[in-house]
This record gives C-alpha cells, sequence and structure tokens, in this order.
C-alpha cells in the first residue's frame, strides 16, 4: 500500500457517513455507521471500500473500483448495501464531480450487487449478466444492460473488459479488466494473500475453482495489480495463491 500512498501522496480519503444505530433483523450485532473508503490506485483509477460484519468472520471489508472514462465514471460493483453505495456516490459527486455512467456486477451476492437500485436511479447502466440477475432473483428492467459469457469469454464495456473465468466462488463471477493501466478487479473469485481459506463457498464451485482461475491467468499474463474482491491489493502471486487454496480444498474429503 506504502508505494501507492507515496505515488499520489495523499493518504486515503475517508467518506464516513454515521447513520445512526441500526439492527439488522434476526442478528444480535449491530452495524454502528455506514464507512467507505476511497482511495487512489493508477492515473483515474480508485478503490472503494465498504465494510459489513458476517458471521463468522466478523467485520469484513469489500472492493471495488471507480474508473474515469473521459467526461464520466464507471463503478465496478457496489459498495456493500444501498446505504454505502449512497455515500460511494456523494463522494463521486463530491471529489470528482463527474456522472456515473455504468454500473458492472462481477456476481449475484449482495458485497457486488445489493445497492443496484441507487445506480439505476441516478441513470447509470447496471452490466450484468442475466446468470448473476437469475442467481439473484432481479427482473432484468430497462436499467440493465444483459449479457451471456461461455467460460473463456469475454466482452467490452467501454475501457473495461469482462470475463468469465469460469464458476468459482459462485456460478456466475465475472471479472473486469483494465487494459490500459493493467489492472484486473477479480472480485470474489480471487482470495487475498493474507487468507488460508476460501472464505463463503456456499454458492461455490471448489472442484472447478482452480481450473477457472488457470484461465484468468492465461487471459490476462499482464496484469501488474490485482484486486480482490476482500483484502490488499496484489499482484497475480494473488490468482496463483488462489489456484493452491482450491486445490487443496478440492482434494479434502
Amino acid at each position: 500500500m506504502n508505494w501507492r500512498m507515496k505515488r499520489w501522496g495523499v493518504a486515503w480519503c475517508v467518506v464516513t457517513f454515521l447513520l445512526g444505530l441500526a439492527t439488522r433483523v434476526g442478528a444480535a450485532e449491530t452495524e454502528p455507521e455506514v464507512q467507505v473508503e476511497v482511495a487512489p490506485l493508477v492515473d483515474g483509477v480508485w478503490v472503494h471500500t465498504s465494510w459489513k460484519t458476517v458471521r463468522p468472520w466478523g467485520r469484513v471489508p469489500s472492493n471495488g473500483l471507480i474508473v474515469r472514462e473521459g467526461d464520466h465514471v464507471v463503478v465496478v460493483d457496489t459498495a456493500w448495501g444501498a446505504k454505502p453505495s449512497l455515500a460511494l456516490l456523494a463522494w463521486i459527486d463530491r471529489e470528482l464531480k463527474l456522472p456515473v455512467a455504468r454500473l458492472i456486477v462481477t456476481h449475484f451476492h449482495d458485497d457486488r450487487l445489493a445497492g443496484w437500485e441507487v445506480f439505476a436511479e441516478r441513470g447509470a447502466r447496471v452490466v450484468a449478466s442475466q446468470r448473476t440477475l437469475e442467481l439473484a432473483g432481479v427482473e432484468a428492467t430497462a436499467a440493465f444492460d444483459v449479457y451471456r459469457l461461455a467460460p473463456g469469454e469475454k466482452r467490452a464495456s467501454g475501457a473495461c473488459e469482462i470475463f468469465y473465468p469460469g464458476p468459482a466462488h459462485a456460478a456466475d463471477n465475472v471479472v473486469v479488466w483494465l487494459p490500459a493501466v493493467k489492472v484486473l478487479a477479480g472480485g470474489c473469485a480471487v482470495r487475498e494473500a493474507a487468507t488460508s481459506g476460501m472464505g463463503n463457498v456456499a454458492d461455490a464451485s471448489v472442484r472447478e475453482w482452480a481450473d477457472s482461475m488457470r484461465r484468468l491467468l492465461q487471459a490476462y499474463p499482464d496484469a501488474e495489480r490485482v484486486l480482490p474482491g476482500h483484502g490488499a491489493i496484489g499482484d497475480l502471486a494473488l490468482v496463483r495463491h488462489t489456484i493452491d487454496l482450491a486445490e487443496a480444498a478440492a482434494a479434502l474429503p
């Protein structure tokens, strides 16, 4: 992280919105505040991070991207819910003063999709696969740009490229590649370096995960920065680390 701060000469930009204590139905814990942090990554690209308390892991960070495309921006993945997404949009309004043209969703879980409505209400197109909407139980309205990809297929979305490596963390997980700056947003298909486990595998295809990550390595061997869905940014070593974890998990009885 230090090399990024040195390059930009700024500290993390913290956008914290105190929205009161809200007790989640059926949960014993409370979320004391909605917090979104935005940090510069490379020229015209920022990482947004939001948090949620998830059992048994505790307070979990979730990452996405903000990408400047000329006179507008593209957001990769929502912040973790509607209120954090509103906080993220407020930061974009205040700091970048550019409209959000598209929201690219990398899979159907709440840390990627929840809060899509607040983007659509602002006029952003929501780019998601047909499989993502089916798994989320979301109807494809006029707000969506819907596509289908087979494992190993890609599609362009402005300055971004969407790639489906195959089932891994979820059946529909895609990644987003920024060729101009060699940044890869791996979403939850890519595990952070600090973890020794696979995380939430409720919807995972553990036995296919390693092969899907091999397709990812083959597709983007020039990636210089790889952003996992949760945890610290790294490089392609994160994808190789994920392959090792997936192989170990698949070998378990």
